[in-house]
């Protein structure tokens, strides 16, 4: 099997193909049919092996690295059809995007266990859940896909789906925000005035630290509101965050620097004062 780091290397090139092509096109609908094309190119490099060293490879493998791809596909596909059948109308559109939630809430209750087990990052029915050998499915996954694939494993396929739904909430709310300020002026009247990339680790920041909704808001949700926040564009996050993480000097550039001015400005405070302006 090919080692972890190929298979991030591949997942990371993917997606910063498909967000070049989205970003670059005047035409979304074709740009999604065209990231179809070619995320279904990137899937056909994921070949199953017939046997792991390991068996914490196999799951790695069925848990992590496949869904990864297979949801990409997914929320390629589930955008390209969202934006064909979208009304042209501001008011209808926007009501015919939040009815889209509702398959997202759907397909996590009906897994619900199985969804809060992997939101929560467990791991104890990992090798029934994610191994073709283990038969003993666990009480968790009340709902089983029948499993016509002889290459797939009780929830690889679920989890994949549950990738993809989560990145087409983040979808959702981008595209219902948009509308709703669609033509307003001054819609954002504060300006974030640092780089994206100071931004980005922020968000990072307050995913990491689980500040928002308890830490259940994923990184695109929060990335999502500090757009929407700040009027920056965020949707190339996840590659902004890959080159935070091999800088050479401090990966928390931003973050220093607000410690560190913080600090400075509760020192220089009058005892007295309020600590504004």
């Amino acid at each position: 099997m090919k080692s972890r780091e190929h298979f991030n290397q591949l997942f990371l090139k993917m997606k910063e193909e498909v967000a070049a092509l989205v970003g670059a096109s005047s035409n979304r609908l074709q740009a999604f049919d065209q990231s179809y094309q070619l995320v279904s190119q990137y899937c056909a490099q994921i070949i199953v092996p017939d046997s792991f060293d390991l068996p914490e490879q196999e799951v790695e493998f069925f848990k992590k690295i496949r869904p990864g791809f297979e949801a990409e596909l997914l929320y390629v596909g589930e955008v390209y059809y969202i934006l064909s059948t979208l009304p042209e109308r501001r008011r209808d559109a926007i009501r015919y995007l939040e009815k889209q939630y509702m398959p997202i809430r759907n397909y996590q209750q009906r897994y619900q266990l199985l969804y809060d087990y992997w939101r929560l990052g467990k791991s104890e029915f990992d090798k029934q859940l994610f191994s073709r050998s283990d038969k003993n499915i666990p009480i968790l996954l009340s709902n089983p896909l029948p499993l016509g694939d002889r290459n797939a494993t009780p929830a690889g396929k679920i989890v994949a789906k549950f990738r993809a739904y989560d990145e087409l909430h983040g979808f959702l709310q981008k595209e219902i925000s948009r509308l709703k300020n669609r033509g307003e002026k001054g819609a954002h009247s504060m300006k974030w005035t640092s780089t994206k990339a100071a931004l980005v680790e922020l968000a990072y920041a307050l995913k990491a630290t689980g500040a928002i909704n308890h830490g259940n808001a994923s990184i695109r949700d929060i990335a999502t509101h500090l757009e929407r926040v700040f009027g920056q564009d965020l949707s190339q996050f996840y590659r902004t965050f890959q080159e935070i993480r091999i800088r050479k000097n401090s990966r928390t550039t931003f973050l220093d620097r607000l410690k560190e001015k913080l600090e400075r400005w509760m020192d220089n405070t009058d005892l007295n004062s309020r600590g504004e302006d």
